[in-house]
C-alpha cells in the first residue's frame, strides 16, 4: 500500500513538472496560434460575428468592436478585403486583440503581420509589446490588392508579454477600422561583423518572418533605433516604408534576401558603420530590379560619410543586377552609410504598385594603399625587375 502512495506520488510529481515545462515553452518562429483567424470559435463563423469584451476568437483576448470578416463580406457597396484565406479580424473603434507570448528576456523579435484599411483613408494601426509602441500610417498602398504585409520589432523585457493591436481610430462609424491577418514572429539574431566589412548585416539575410505563400515582400515601417529593428543594423529613417525581399518571389543580388527601395526620398535605409578617422574607405554594394515588371529608370542615391553618388542602374542581358562603389575618407569613428531611391517608380503592368530599385551585398572596407592588393602587386613586381637586373650583371 506504501509502495502504491509512493508511486502515484511520483506520477503527480512528474505530470506537475510536465504541465511547467509546457506552459514554459517558448513561442517558436512561425505563424502565432490561430494568427489567420481561420480556427472557427466554438459557436462557429457566424455571418457579423461581433465581440465586445469576451474572448470569441479562439488565441486570442478582444476589446471593443472586434469582428471576424469573411471572404466576400461586404460593407455597402465595398467587398472587404481579406489579406489570406478566408477569414481575418477587423478592429473597430479604439478597439483591440491580444495573445500572450512566452519569449526570452532580453531577446530581439520582429513580428510578421498583414494590414488593409477598410472604410477610412486616414487608418491606421497600433502595434505593441508594452512598454514598446508603433503606430503604422496605412493611408499609403503600396500595391494594387489593397493590403500590405508589415514587420513590426521589440525587446522582450520579460518572458511573458502580450502582443497588442489597436485602432487608434474614432470614425463615425464604429465598425469602421483596419483588418489585420497573417500574423507570425520571429526571434532575430545580431550578426557578427566580417573582418573585412565594417556594415552590420550587409548582406540583408538576417530579417523578419516571411510567408512562403505570399509575394508582396514584407514592408518595414519607420524605424530610428538600431538596436530594435526588423532588419538587424539597419534604420528606416523616413515616413514611408521599403520593402524586405526574399529570392522565391523577387530576383535578388546575392543569398535568399535584398531590400527594395519602393518610397522615393520617403524610404530612406541607413546604418552606422565604426571607422577610424581620417582613414579612407570604400563603400560598395549591388544595385539591381527586382523582376517586378518596375518601369525604367532605377537609380538610388548613396551616401557614406561627407560622399553622396547618384547611381543609375544600366540594364544588362546578361545580369540583372550591378556592382557600384563610393570612395570617402572617415571624419569620426562612427560614419553614416545610407540609400533611397531618386525616383518614384510603379509597375508597368498595373501602373499602381509600388517598386523600386534592388539594393543588396553592402560593403565598407579600409582602402589604403593596400586596401585592393594593388599596393602589394607594384611592390612585388618592383622586386621581381630588380632581381632580374642584378641577376643579369
Amino acid at each position: 500500500m506504501a509502495q502504491s502512495s509512493s508511486k502515484s506520488k511520483w506520477v503527480s510529481l512528474f505530470m506537475l513538472l510536465c504541465a511547467r515545462l509546457a506552459t514554459a515553452i517558448v513561442i517558436e518562429d512561425g505563424p502565432l496560434p490561430n494568427g489567420d483567424f481561420e480556427t472557427p470559435p466554438s459557436n462557429g463563423f457566424p455571418s457579423g460575428a461581433i465581440a465586445e469584451g469576451p474572448i470569441l476568437i479562439p488565441s486570442w483576448r478582444s476589446n471593443g468592436t472586434v469582428e471576424l470578416v469573411e471572404a466576400g463580406q461586404k460593407q455597402g457597396g465595398m467587398i472587404l478585403i481579406i489579406p489570406q484565406g478566408r477569414h481575418a479580424v477587423r478592429l473597430g473603434n479604439d478597439a483591440e486583440i491580444s495573445q500572450g507570448l512566452k519569449v526570452e528576456k532580453g531577446s530581439i523579435y520582429s513580428v510578421s503581420f498583414s494590414a488593409a484599411r477598410t472604410c477610412a483613408q486616414l487608418e491606421s494601426l497600433n502595434v505593441s509589446v508594452p512598454p514598446a509602441s508603433l503606430t503604422i500610417d496605412l493611408q499609403t498602398l503600396y500595391n494594387v490588392q489593397g493590403w500590405d504585409p508589415y514587420a513590426y520589432a521589440f525587446e522582450a523585457e520579460e518572458e511573458d508579454v502580450s502582443l497588442i493591436f489597436r485602432n487608434p481610430g474614432m470614425e463615425d462609424d464604429p465598425t469602421c477600422g483596419p483588418i489585420i491577418d497573417d500574423i507570425a514572429i520571429k526571434k532575430l539574431f545580431t550578426p557578427d561583423r566580417p573582418k573585412d566589412n565594417a556594415v552590420m548585416n550587409g548582406n540583408l539575410e538576417e530579417g523578419p518572418w516571411m510567408f512562403r505563400n505570399t509575394s508582396l515582400g514584407v514592408l518595414l515601417p519607420s524605424n530610428l533605433d538600431e538596436e530594435i529593428s526588423s532588419l538587424p543594423g539597419w534604420n528606416v529613417e523616413s515616413n514611408r516604408a521599403i520593402r524586405y525581399i526574399d529570392s522565391d518571389h523577387f530576383t535578388v543580388p546575392e543569398g535568399k534576401r535584398a531590400i527594395e527601395l519602393i518610397s522615393g526620398k520617403e524610404g530612406i535605409i541607413s546604418q552606422m558603420v565604426e571607422t577610424t578617422a581620417n582613414k579612407p574607405y570604400t563603400l560598395t554594394f549591388s544595385l539591381g530590379q527586382a523582376g517586378d515588371k518596375c518601369k525604367q529608370p532605377l537609380a538610388v542615391m548613396a551616401f557614406a560619410g561627407d560622399q553622396a553618388q547618384n547611381i543609375h542602374y544600366t540594364p544588362d542581358s546578361n545580369s540583372t543586377f550591378q556592382s557600384a562603389n563610393i570612395n570617402f575618407t572617415a571624419k569620426a569613428e562612427r560614419t553614416r552609410i545610407a540609400f533611397y531611391s531618386i525616383y518614384y517608380n510603379t509597375r508597368s503592368d498595373d501602373m499602381s504598385s509600388l517598386c523600386g530599385p534592388v539594393v543588396d551585398d553592402v560593403r565598407v572596407w579600409f582602402s589604403g594603399s593596400s586596401g585592393n592588393g594593388l599596393g602589394g602587386l607594384s611592390l612585388g613586381l618592383s622586386f621581381a625587375f630588380w632581381l632580374f637586373v642584378f641577376s643579369m650583371v
